[in-house]
């Protein structure tokens, strides 16, 4: 008989976290080591907890741990860059996005264009085991064009959405997808501007567009194609002319490569004080072109042009871009997939279940709560008890010791000051307490803990450590 409510037997498999809270013994952990032993259905995890409580060390530790065993992390918006030290100490990419510094083209077909131009000299993909095996280079490069043309409209539709605040009309949509292929098939390396001026030239002067843009919003004269496109054009001159402008309208200048073994990281810890609405498109831009990286990496490989890896994904503060518009959820979970394969590993971190409950739709609502039902684990954190509650929607179900856990690990027990030897506050009683849960099986709780070096090279309250070395006169 196990005495305790709370206990499973925990396969030695994986990154190891730290001790079980019931027993001591050692929990092994990770999503892509479980998914290839069998014991979840898919490579990814859904991680929950009030800030403060440990949600990025164990991802810290994950990143690590993963590395080591060939699996390179990719982190796409680290908002705090509080990844980006780690990043560097494995030998990884850290790209700094800002204002002024980079800019980013939502219209460059990038990696995806890059990879067709590669494997347009290939003749015959050779790999008769993928889906392409035994295709013509020159098809495979088409339908990689063709996918690249389809993120790049999606990308534009979210802008759009964000500086909007609302969904675009179907045939709003249905011009973007169709003026962007259309402005590539014009120009070799086509900007935001190219857009609205081909958008605009269809409302203005005869032209070889205007026959399919006229198609494309069901207009039968002139006048009405004018009427169908001017609040779109409004909208994209928002955001060329508007704060978005001085980061997505110009060339891309730097490009996000997947190919480096020891990772990489979009750091966006100087955009903290940006406009919300800028900082959200700056993530799914940053998600959408480093999800096409890997699916040209994935095709480079199958072509023998290149050696495939595969990535563990990180996707921090998930709550901050879906908020802002009607149909945000749907487009994450979009761009967030791999369409030509679905070999990453991926981690989506955001505070609460409950963060679901602010979004603008029931769809939106139902979209942010799939993917913690999707996802191969869910791990929580200190949690309010109602916010435990919330999973109640979904295939997560947690029995009465598992919830009085999570509730519990929320909450000081005292108003003692507490501080470590070097004067800094101490964590809460709680911090680094997870319950690690996988549907249909009893949850494990753990403890995470960092070593030194792990310490060294992830503190998410640096400022007030540095503050007190200068009040020591240090």
């Amino acid at each position: 008989m196990h005495p305790f409510a709370i206990g499973s037997a925990r396969p030695a498999l994986g990154v190891p976290l730290g001790p079980d809270l019931t027993n001591w013994s050692l929990v092994y952990c990770d999503p892509i080591t479980w998914f290839l032993a069998g014991l979840i259905s898919n490579p990814s995890a859904m991680v929950f907890g009030i800030p403060g409580m440990g949600k990025s060390s164990l991802v810290t530790r994950w990143i690590a741990g993963l590395c080591d065993r060939g699996y390179p992390p990719l982190v796409f918006g680290d908002i705090k860059g509080e990844h980006s030290p780690l990043i560097r100490e494995l030998g990884g990419d850290v790209i700094e996005i800002a204002p002024g510094l980079h800019t980013i083209n939502p219209l460059d077909l990038g990696a995806l264009l890059d990879a067709a131009k590669r494997i347009v000299a290939v003749g015959w993909i050779p790999d008769p085991n993928h889906p392409d095996g035994g295709k013509p280079g020159e098809q495979v490069a088409a339908e990689l064009r063709d996918l690249a043309l389809q993120q790049a409209s999606t990308l534009i539709i979210g802008l759009a959405r964000l500086v909007r605040g609302a969904a675009l009309a179907d045939f709003e949509e249905t011009l973007i997808a169709v003026a962007t292929r259309l402005v590539h098939d014009r120009t070799d390396a086509p900007i935001l501007s190219d857009l609205i001026d081909l958008l605009e030239e269809g409302a203005l002067d005869e032209g070889t567009a205007i026959g399919e843009l006229m198609a494309a919003s069901v207009s039968y004269t002139r006048a009405d194609y004018r009427k169908a496109v001017r609040r779109l054009l409004q909208t994209l001159r928002s955001i060329v002319q508007g704060p978005m402008g001085v980061i997505f309208n110009g060339p891309t200048t730097v490009q996000i490569r997947v190919d480096n073994p020891g990772g990489m990281s979009v750091d966006l810890a100087k955009m903290r004080r940006a406009d919300k609405k800028v900082l959200a498109a700056v993530m799914i831009a940053t998600w959408a072109h480093g999800f096409s990286a890997i699916d040209a990496q994935w095709e480079l490989a199958m072509a023998g042009l290149a050696e495939f890896r595969n990535p563990f994904v990180v996707g921090d503060e998930l709550w901050k871009p879906m908020s802002l518009a009607p149909g945000m959820a749907g487009l994450i979970d979009q761009l967030s997939r791999t369409n030509r394969t679905e070999g990453i590993g991926q981690v989506w971190v955001t505070h609460s279940p409950k963060d679901a409950e602010k979004l603008p739709t029931h769809e939106d609502r139902e979209t942010a709560l799939g993917l913690a039902e999707n996802a191969g684990m869910v791990v929580m954190f200190g949690l309010a008890k109602n916010a435990v509650d919330a999973l109640d929607e979904t295939t997560v179900s947690m029995n009465a010791e598992e919830r009085r856990c999570v509730a519990s690990w929320r909450s000081p027990r005292s108003f003692r000051a507490r501080r470590a030897p070097n004067g800094r506050p101490k964590p809460p009683p709680g911090a680094g307490k997870a319950l690690i849960k996988v549907q249909g099986a009893t949850g494990i709780a753990v403890q995470v803990v960092l070593v030194d070096e792990e310490m060294s090279l992830h503190d998410t309250n640096e400022r007030w450590g540095r503050r007190g070395l200068r009040r020591r006169g240090r």
